[in-house]
Order: structure tokens, then C-alpha cells, then sequence
């Protein structure tokens, strides 16, 4: 996701092509994405990389929370023929396996917080398996998408 993060950056004096029926469903599909890498790389901090475990801090995992539930808000509030437009799998791969499965993974992670620690694992587990599976797809069919929300 972070590589949407970057085409999005790097083309925003581009002009889009998008018409113009589209307009709140590609800001919300922008702000989501937005929204749901910024939360992922709070939860992958550069520290953990050397940790085998770690605890994020109670205000870092509120901030992972808000913006994961605002990412899932405003990604439900998309329309399909808009997600359609810019490919025929997006609404399937979007809706289907990013937003769900960043719902379950966080889903998890409020378990955890309750001690729920079977179910939240096994949440966690099906909710990462999900947005692997976005993540190929995008490495595959990204470039395309952003030329339409960019131009070429």
C-alpha cells in the first residue's frame, strides 16, 4: 500500500480523468487508502523490524484505530460503478479484501485489548492473509488504476 501512497503523492498535479458523477467517490477512495497505509506503517514501526515481539504504545494504537475505522468508513461509502470504473476487480479486491480484511485485522486487535487472545489472533491472521492478497493484486493492476485517477 505504501506504493499507492507514493503514485498518489508523485501525481497530484496531474489531471484526472475521472468523470465528473465520481468526484466524492475518488476523494473518498484516495483518503481511504491514504488513511489505512498511514495506519499500517503505525503499526509496523521501524523498531519492531529488529524485535522479535513488541507493545505499541496505548496513544500510537488509538491513532491506528481512528484512522483505520475512518479508512473503513469512508471505503464503505464508495460506490461500485465508480470502483468498476477504474477496473473491472477493484470493487471485489477493494471492498473484499483490503476493507475486510483490515476490519478483521483491527477487529483482532481490539479483541486482544479485551483478552479475547485466541479469536483476536486468528482475526489477525485472516485479516493480514486479506490484504496480502490486496497488496499482489495492486503490484499487478495499480499502475493502470492510477493512471486513470492521475492521468498517463
Amino acid at each position: 500500500m505504501s506504493i499507492l501512497f507514493i503514485i498518489i503523492s508523485l501525481r497530484c498535479s496531474k489531471k484526472s480523468k475521472i468523470p465528473s458523477q465520481y468526484e466524492k467517490d475518488n476523494t473518498n477512495f484516495k483518503k481511504s487508502i491514504i488513511l489505512l497505509n498511514e495506519a499500517r506503517d503505525l503499526s509496523n514501526p521501524p523498531e519492531s523490524q529488529r524485535q522479535p515481539s513488541f507493545t505499541l504504545p496505548k496513544d500510537i494504537e488509538a491513532k491506528i484505530i481512528l484512522k483505520t475505522e475512518k479508512g473503513i468508513k469512508l471505503g464503505k461509502e464508495i460506490n461500485d460503478a465508480y470502483l468498476d470504473f477504474l477496473h473491472p476487480e477493484l470493487k471485489i479486491m477493494f471492498k473484499h479484501m483490503l476493507l475486510k480484511g483490515t476490519d478483521f485485522y483491527y477487529d483482532g486487535l481490539k479483541d486482544n485489548n479485551s483478552g479475547k487472545t485466541a479469536v483476536d489472533l486468528k482475526k489477525q491472521i485472516q485479516g493480514n492473509e486479506l490484504v496480502i492478497e490486496w497488496i499482489r493484486w495492486w503490484d499487478k493492476n495499480g499502475k493502470s488504476i492510477a493512471d486513470k485517477l492521475y492521468g498517463d
